[in-house]
């Protein structure tokens, strides 16, 4: 095989991983549950007012994201009295707070704070979230904080010319894991609105 073979084979092989590391993306994506809502109005620039069921989070404060998922992760891979492996969901959702992370997942369909497997670590907690309505702005690749701060004031800067109210703090919404492809992870940021 002469160098140009060789050029060509490792052109091809390299094509062929990025197709399989995009439709396991994809894949991945497209399997785990999601948090249901309903889109009740397009305000323009990406952002949506949504109307949100009742749910119940797992939840878990921690110096940095790595930290809070291991620990929420510990939790659904069996860390609870029943030792039970629940399902991972989509989004997880976090929110700075000064020096602290918090970090909620979204527990799968029927469970609640009655029926959920009780944590082992203290560092967990359990609660049911109440129906609610949010402004959300979506927007791919990496949930950088300079991307984040964009998106928030475009957020922001939306929900101001339409005269809403906010309730609460902006927090964060991933719905991938860190490694699907930046072109199709899907991120948004999100407020309740009254």
């Amino acid at each position: 095989m002469g160098k140009m073979g060789i050029i060509f084979a490792i052109l091809a092989l390299m094509l062929v991983l990025i197709a399989i590391w995009f439709l396991a993306g994809v894949k991945v994506s497209m399997s785990a549950e999601q948090l249901d809502y309903e889109v009740m109005d397009d305000l323009g620039d990406g952002v949506e007012l949504r109307q949100y069921g009742s749910s119940t989070f797992i939840s878990a404060e921690a110096k940095d994201s790595n930290s809070a998922f291991r620990i929420l992760a510990g939790y659904i891979f069996g860390n609870n009295d029943n030792n039970v492996r629940i399902a991972m969901t989509s989004p997880v959702i976090s929110r700075q707070e000064g020096n602290v992370l918090n970090m909620s997942f979204v527990l799968p369909k029927g469970y609640d704070v009655d029926n959920a497997p009780m944590p082992l670590s203290g560092d967990v907690s359990i609660h049911d979230v109440a129906p609610r309505k949010l402004a959300v702005i979506t927007f791919s690749g990496y949930a950088t904080e300079s991307r984040i701060a964009s998106q928030r004031l475009i957020l922001e800067e939306n929900l101001s010319s339409h005269g809403l109210s906010t309730k609460g703090e902006f927090f964060l919404m991933r719905y991938n894991p860190p490694w699907v492809p930046p072109v199709i992870m899907r991120n948004e940021i999100a407020v309740e609105v009254e």
